[in-house]
């Protein structure tokens, strides 16, 4: 017999931008750059990227391109320019998606205990990507 139990839990404003300022610096540290390209957004007063390692800045959910499975070089004789597929998603949706399709034990360690590595991190993000894991 299976018996389901479902918990609606609600996190405070703080913990979301202290959540997606980690999530953030872990997948442009090493999570997921084995297949992002390049991460840009439109935001000329802001000119580097320190803003998506501020969970403030994160939390007002402002749109990135994701440039991903990118090929260039020279193939059968043919120099071709860097090409990629592309993503737009916005900071807090992407994670806030991620989470949500996560599989329910893994959602609720990390929505208690805050506890991921650089794979988790690459999940989520791929999750709020994708819908799924692509890469990995």
């Amino acid at each position: 017999m299976n018996r389901d139990i479902t918990i609606n839990y609600s996190k405070s404003d703080l913990w979301w931008k202290t959540t997606l300022e980690d999530l953030w610096v872990t997948i442009l540290e090493g999570g997921s750059n084995y297949w992002v390209d390049k991460i840009d957004y439109d935001k000329p007063e802001w000119a580097d990227a320190t803003h998506l390692k501020n969970g403030a800045h994160l939390a007002e959910n402002f749109e990135v391109t994701i440039y991903h499975n990118g090929e260039y070089g020279d193939f059968d004789g043919e120099k071709r320019e860097f090409t990629s597929e592309v993503a737009k998603v916005k900071t807090f949706d992407v994670i806030y998606d991620g989470i949500k399709l996560l599989s329910d034990d893994v959602k609720m360690i990390i929505m208690t205990n805050g506890d991921w590595d650089a794979n988790d991190a690459d999940h989520i993000f791929q999750l709020g990507v994708f819908g799924e894991v692509r890469y990995g």
